[in-house]
């Protein structure tokens, strides 16, 4: 179903809304897509991968040097994989989130050198590494940085390859940090043999950490991801990963997108959360079966923790919500005696809630560290960027952000934070209010396996391709039930004004969604996906907000 005469008039409009037009829709529809650039069209891309292939035949100790998120995790893996096949000279280093903190570090260098480092070459991070850099080439090792994030008039010395670089012609700018990895292991390739199957398993490792980083499923993204998920569902190459997917109950010949945001890249995410991010990168990159059960139990293990603090720590700050707002709309929350590593999905969550803007911040001796979230229409940067001096460390974008502060500062940015948002509310009294954006409405009777195998033309989807959200006015919810014991889960059944019926499933707040429920008719938002459980297929309709009737429009 390539042409746009088999495309269902309802699944090309939303196509169509979202940009695509009639000379892009054949590659934005194929299942094998074209789009990929050369990786020599990367600015210093020769020199980099001459600087690294002259290490390799030197025999020096290369150092990959990533961050702890699964971007980083995937990419360190990516690297090593494909750099054993040259050299045994390989090591890696993951500076721990809790006692270093994102980026090049130099008791990190000093550990490198220790170690007989002789190149480090960065992924997911280093462009704005001026200082750590120059300290490591002041001890002797070469630096090649590989990143993807922004960058300013402060840039790391010695090699950086970056679509972001001003000089930088590359046609596509929304790789993942795994992605600039990726297309230096395609360099490497086209100068050196490296075997096939790596080739392909990596792949794997780039689609992971491109979904999990949020990345736009547009242009070569979208071909990356389509070529990884396609080698995923025919086996699956990297065991530590095909063994992760088997112990998330997933299944990974029809593996998607989603899957992997919601059940795999959290549990990889939790190593570094936690502490020890190495163990996603052991996991990915051994031939071992032992080690590899060992590492997937870890992560498992990581992840209950992790999700045990995180619930721990969301009920402590859900508590302050009502109190905070007496004070103003900018939320800043002191929720101490919790893991460090768990606070920005707490900031994220209690967002969602409110739908303000939330800052987590947790106290030290004499400093506080914080972690926020925003929403659409109020930029956390551009905010924040204000108070730069109150900050020790402040780093972030338009909806998420990290600093610490002088506990000294901390009441003073408060206030200042929430006179600044009183202001834009002035100027915008709409601004807090809750917008339901959807992609087209429909019935009951329009929830059909017919439309949820259309919808996967769509596949995969994710930032700038969103799964499509659609609205159902006006309906009767019968048959509830919730599942387990907590109350946030529910299976139920939508019924149309028309007389038609679907079966539907919301995943989180379940309870708060049953008073609307019990009140009457009721509006609701959501996707239409199949449920595939013992290879029998079924329609759903997944549910994510539902509110009385008449709330939407």
């Amino acid at each position: 179903m390539t042409s746009n005469q088999k495309v269902p008039d309802k699944v090309l409009e939303i196509i169509k809304s979202r940009g695509i037009d009639e000379r892009d829709l054949e590659e934005f529809l194929s299942d094998r897509p074209q789009l990929a650039y050369d990786p020599f069209l990367l600015t210093n891309m020769k020199e980099g991968v001459d600087l690294l292939l002259s290490a390799v035949d030197e025999g020096k100790h290369i150092f990959i040097y990533g961050d702890y998120d699964v971007d980083g995790i995937t990419a360190t893996s990516l690297l090593v994989k494909v750099l054993r096949c040259l050299t045994d000279n390989v090591s890696y280093y993951i500076p721990s989130r809790i006692d270093e903190g994102y980026g090049l570090h130099r008791d990190a260098i000093d550990r490198i050198k220790a170690e007989g480092g002789e190149l480090i070459v960065t992924v997911d991070c280093g462009s704005v590494s001026k200082e750590e850099t120059a300290y490591a080439h002041s001890l002797g090792i070469e630096t090649l940085v590989t990143d993807h994030h922004n960058i300013s008039d402060v840039r790391a010395e010695g090699v950086v390859i970056n679509p972001k670089l001003s000089e930088d012609e590359y046609p596509f700018k929304g790789l993942a940090g795994v992605g600039v990895a990726y297309k230096l292991a395609l360099a490497v390739a086209r100068e050196r043999e490296v075997p096939k199957p790596v080739m392909a398993e990596i792949i794997e490792l780039a689609t992971v950490g491109t979904i999990a980083d949020i990345m736009p499923m547009l242009d070569e993204n979208r071909t990356l991801v389509k070529c990884g998920l396609r080698s995923i569902h025919l086996g699956c190459r990297n065991k530590g990963l095909r063994e992760l997917i088997d112990r998330s109950s997933l299944d990974y010949r029809n593996i998607k997108a989603s899957d992997i945001s919601y059940g795999i890249a959290p549990k990889i995410n939790a190593s570094g959360r936690m502490g020890d991010a190495t163990i996603g990168v052991r996991l990915l990159i051994s031939e071992d079966d032992k080690e590899i059960r060992e590492c997937c139990e870890a992560l498992l293990d990581a992840n209950k923790e992790r999700r045990r603090m995180q619930d721990e720590a969301f009920e402590k700050g859900a508590a302050m919500l009502d109190d905070e707002m007496e004070n103003g709309d900018f939320l800043m929350l002191e929720i101490n005696d919790s893991h460090e590593g768990v606070l920005g999905i707490v900031a994220g969550k209690l967002r969602e809630k409110v739908n303000r803007p939330v800052v987590v911040i947790s106290k030290g001796e004499d400093t506080y560290k914080g972690t926020g979230r925003s929403i659409g229409g109020v930029d956390l940067f551009k905010m924040l960027d204000k108070y730069r001096d109150f900050f020790k460390s402040f780093g972030g974008h338009s909806a998420a952000c990290g600093f610490t502060v002088s506990a000294s500062k901390v009441e003073a940015l408060k206030n200042g934070l929430n006179n600044d948002l009183a202001n834009m509310l002035k100027e915008d009294e709409k601004l807090l209010d809750v917008r339901y954006d959807y992609d087209a409405e429909i019935k009951a009777s329009d929830v059909s396996l017919g439309l949820a195998r259309a919808l996967n033309l769509l596949e995969p989807c994710g930032k700038g391709n969103e799964v499509p959200t659609f609205l159902i006015e006006s309906a009767e919810v019968s048959n509830w039930k919730y599942l387990k014991n907590d109350n946030k889960m529910a299976r139920f059944s939508i019924n149309s004004e028309d007389g038609s019926k679907a079966d539907a499933i919301i995943f989180s707040g379940a309870s708060e969604a049953y008073d609307a429920v019990c009140a009457g008719r009721v509006d609701i938002l959501g996707s239409v996906d199949i449920n595939n459980w013992r290879d029998e297929e079924k329609v759903q309709f997944i549910a994510r907000h539902i509110m009385p009737e008449k709330s939407v429009k």
